[in-house]
């Protein structure tokens, strides 16, 4: 098989938005071997690592954006400056004779250019992009442009950067062990408190057989912090989700078996199947789930909750470090339209809040327009009703390696 024909089809239905990457890789491997499925995943994980400086080449040259050019010069980058496993020569003449083909037609310098750039592994001196501009931490952190100009207008330049630099890394991997779960840890597991473990392996957890036998499950610290200042019982519980999330497996396992009613509720069931399927298969008599928004919650909900954990679909920059193609298909120009859905989410669920109950509103973002600034604006309106006890932001570049905001909201009329 070839891989990287398959790996061009792959990373095609991503930049189109027709797939995300996990899914078109299933599709497009489908008849690939495991070895060959490992050919395809890594040479489309490092072309997205690599996507803005791609993107920059293939400008250079007059290619389009997102064009099969542009996914052939970028196969081409990912051979000879990374993998080496196609020799690089005949790489670089059949990528020529495709650009012929294609009725392009490439000056000597232009080739020399190609030939000269394509088989470093990172290089930033370009002729046409100034250092410490937009454009050069773009090409640097293979990160969008909008999203380095606003972190540094929100945290200052200098923050701004340190974080963009942490989220262009990979993160820390912790993971907890699954409710009911029986879980070995091998060498890769360092141990940092009951349940919970780093792997220390500078690979993927993802690789490992206890992750996808469902023995472990990621999470963040920040996560196990915020949901060890409670400790509830006899209470009822809902756990508010917009988005896939391990959140859901958190709080289960914080608050099941302490007589407690948990509710569960997504817009989406399908899109938490997974989540929900590993906590359905303990047939808990006081566990139940609902597929309904945040404005169907009179319908699913039998009385006022003592605890709410909001956590709605949100901007999700925790997304931009775990998967490289994360921002290559953000729409930006989005942003508004979350924001708004988030806010109107926030006013509904809070009518289902019992007095001196608690609203727990959490997200993996740290876009202070989906976080202090929208939590603030929320109190400001509702001051007669609501007060903030706490609110804490995570930043990837502070102790912990967290991305995350949380806000515990309380009634108190």
């Amino acid at each position: 098989m070839d891989t990287y024909k398959v790996a061009f089809s792959v990373i095609k239905n991503v930049i189109n938005k027709e797939l995300d990457l996990k899914n078109s890789l299933k599709k497009e491997s489908k008849d690939a071997t495991r070895g060959e499925s490992i050919e395809i995943s890594q040479i489309s994980g490092i072309f997205f690592r690599n996507y803005f400086l791609i993107a920059h080449l293939a400008d250079i040259l007059n290619f389009k954006k997102n064009s099969d050019e542009m996914i052939q010069l970028g196969l081409l980058y990912v051979n000879n400056a990374f993998r080496k496993k196609v020799d690089q020569n005949k790489m670089f003449n059949d990528f020529l004779m495709y650009i012929i083909q294609k009725k392009h037609q490439l000056s000597k310098d232009e080739i020399f250019y190609i030939k000269d750039v394509i088989s470093r592994k990172r290089t930033f001196d370009f002729f046409d992009v100034k250092k410490g501009t937009l454009k050069y931490y773009s090409l640097r952190f293979n990160k969008p442009e909008w999203l380095i100009k606003l972190l540094c207008k929100q945290y200052g330049k200098k923050e701004g950067l340190s974080i963009v630099y942490e989220i262009s890394a990979m993160p820390q991997q912790f993971v907890s062990v699954n409710y009911s779960k029986a879980f070995s840890p091998t060498m890769a597991f360092k141990k940092i408190d009951a349940d919970l473990y780093e792997y220390t392996n500078s690979t993927s957890i993802r690789k490992e057989e206890s992750f996808h036998d469902g023995q472990i499950y990621l999470t963040q610290l920040g996560y196990i912090e915020v949901f060890s200042s409670f400790d509830l019982s006899n209470s009822n519980l809902t756990c508010y989700l917009g988005d896939f999330n391990n959140i859901a497996l958190d709080f289960f396992k914080k608050f099941v078996g302490k007589n407690n009613t948990l509710n569960f509720v997504s817009k989406d069931n399908k899109l938490t199947y997974k989540i929900f399927d590993e906590i359905k298969s303990n047939k808990l008599k006081e566990t139940h789930f609902y597929e309904g928004n945040e404005s169907t919650l009179i319908a699913l909900l039998a009385k006022k909750q003592d605890l709410i954990l909001y956590s709605p679909k949100c901007s999700n920059f925790e997304l931009f470090r775990r998967n490289p193609e994360y921002g290559v298909y953000f729409n930006v120009d989005d942003l508004d339209k979350i924001i708004n859905s988030i806010k109107d989410g926030l006013n509904e669920v809070a009518k289902y809040l019992e007095v001196d109950g608690t609203l727990l509103y959490l997200v993996p973002t740290i876009n202070l327009k989906e976080t202090h600034n929208l939590i603030n604006e929320f109190i400001e309106k509702n001051k007669e009703s609501f007060v903030l006890d706490k609110e804490k932001i995570y930043l990837p570049n502070k102790e912990g390696n967290s991305l995350l905001y949380y806000a515990k909201i309380r009634r108190v009329k």
